[in-house]
């Protein structure tokens, strides 16, 4: 069922002098979860400038009372440029679309032209405020070799982490960097203060397996979850782990599959390691039997896994153990997904915009999660771990980036109804209860009533704090 309640919005624009840029109303999300019911948010200058039960006097006046007033959320996991076919804008598009208004981009790019060196750095900041429909901070990555210093470089040029892998799926693009390396490297990056993203997969485990299952003809689409056991990460992320300890660096383990990596990470912080840990959507809503059902649209790295461990990894959100959830945004066309063989699929998943309003429904209108929990999950939660203190909260002094959310509306994901330029999403036909009716950056509409109003190039390049 579709329902576009957006229709009863209104927005007065006042003729008078007015101190005010904008004045929002409905029922608004405070910092600590908590909601201000049919209060009043001000902006000035695309900032926050107060919170307050009475209307004050403003320019333009948006009145949604009975709607949700969020943070726009902040994806800390996209790959805009994975695949050629979708790009900056296409995926901020969508970003919009599904209220997020912060995004931060991995830096594994194509063409062949990772992000690690000052110079591609600055060329892809260059083209981010051309491209860019939302805002976006970005990763910076290093190879295998070469001077270490440069990771200082890109750190003052305005990195917002360090993204390697443990495991390679392209040797230039995206190659494994070996332990002796990552040594060597997380000790430089310790002195940077920027978070190190780690790919946590065991690369000798997960090749031998996948010949051993080429070798006998097993090649089907839930083969590929089956290759890759769950052995596979968890040794990967203790071995991060422990160089984590070791260097002092601050660790960031992105899209764990796995109640004992988050298990891991918990420990391991009690000890006094710096680190952090983030879902994906997918791993929360999908199991591997996604990938009998739709072949390699459901193909991911790491794997979908089994309901026990879906179940085992939401117990890990409701306590608290999962810091962030995130997309890994990395869509491809269709003809690249769906191969008779699943290990020549590529692998990724469209999903920027989606995290937001799936999140909500599987969570918080189910009552898994509390809206203070979701908040911390994709709003202040991945702020704080990349210091975008600006981001993530609707107070005072924060950028005036919101969602007004319709949390009653219900609705069907629908491919052709995406705004990616792929075309697809995995989550084609599952209902949603609650939907993003605008997606306001920094006091300014770039989504309502289902079209993205905002145009390339309002999207800003954005730095830790």
């Amino acid at each position: 069922m579709r329902c576009w309640p957006t229709r009863n919005l209104f927005r007065d624009i006042m003729t008078q002098d007015a101190p005010l840029d904008l004045a929002v109303n409905g029922d608004i999300v405070r910092p600590d979860g908590s909601v201000l019911r049919d209060g009043w948010l001000s902006v000035q200058g695309g900032r926050i400038v107060a919170l307050s039960a009475s209307r004050p006097e403003a320019v333009e006046v948006l009145t949604a009372r009975g709607m949700l007033i969020l943070p726009g959320f902040v994806d800390a996991h996209v790959h805009t440029r994975s695949c050629v076919d979708e790009g900056i804008t296409a995926t901020t598009r969508a970003a919009a679309a599904g209220g997020t208004t912060t995004i931060i981009d991995m830096p594994f790019d194509k063409p062949a032209r990772p992000v690690n060196s000052k110079e591609t750095l600055v060329a892809k900041i260059e083209d981010v405020g051309r491209e860019a429909v939302v805002d976006v901070a970005l990763y910076a990555t290093f190879g295998p070799t070469g001077d270490l210093s440069v990771l200082g470089e890109m750190a003052s040029v305005g990195a917002a982490g360090f993204k390697v892998s443990t495991i390679e799926a392209d040797p230039l693009r995206f190659p494994r960097i070996p332990d002796g390396r990552l040594y060597e490297a997380f000790q430089e990056v310790a002195g940077t203060g920027l978070p190190v993203a780690a790919h946590q997969e065991n690369q000798e485990i997960i090749f031998s397996q996948e010949e051993a299952f080429r070798a006998r003809g097993d090649t089907a689409p839930i083969d590929h979850a089956l290759s890759r056991p769950p052995v596979a990460e968890a040794e990967a992320a203790g071995r991060l782990l422990e160089l984590a300890h070791w260097t002092g660096a601050r660790l960031h383990m992105v899209h764990g599959t796995l109640a004992r990596t988050f298990d891991l990470i918990d420990w391991n912080r009690s000890q006094g390691v710096s680190a952090t840990g983030e879902t994906c959507l997918q791993y929360l809503l999908l199991t591997m039997d996604a990938l009998s059902a739709q072949g390699g649209r459901a193909k991911c790295n790491p794997p979908l896994r089994s309901q026990d461990e879906v179940d085992a990894l939401w117990a890990r959100l409701e306590s608290g153990a999962i810091d962030i959830v995130t997309s890994d945004h990395s869509p491809y066309p269709l003809h690249r997904k769906e191969t008779p063989n699943i290990f020549d699929a590529f692998a990724g998943m469209p999903g920027a915009e989606t995290l937001g309003p799936l999140l909500y429904s599987a969570g918080v209108a189910t009552g898994r999660i509390d809206l203070a929990r979701f908040v911390e999950l994709v709003c202040s939660g991945p702020a704080d771990v990349f210091g975008l203190v600006q981001k993530g909260r609707l107070a005072e002094g924060s950028d005036a980036d919101f969602v007004v959310f319709d949390p009653n509306a219900e609705w069907t994901v629908q491919d052709d109804a995406t705004h990616y330029a792929v075309g697809w999403s995995p989550y084609h036909g599952q209902e949603v209860r609650g939907r993003v009716v605008s997606t306001w950056l920094r006091g300014s509409c770039v989504f309502r009533d289902g079209d993205v109003v905002g145009e390339a190039g309002v999207g800003k390049f954005i730095t830790p704090i």
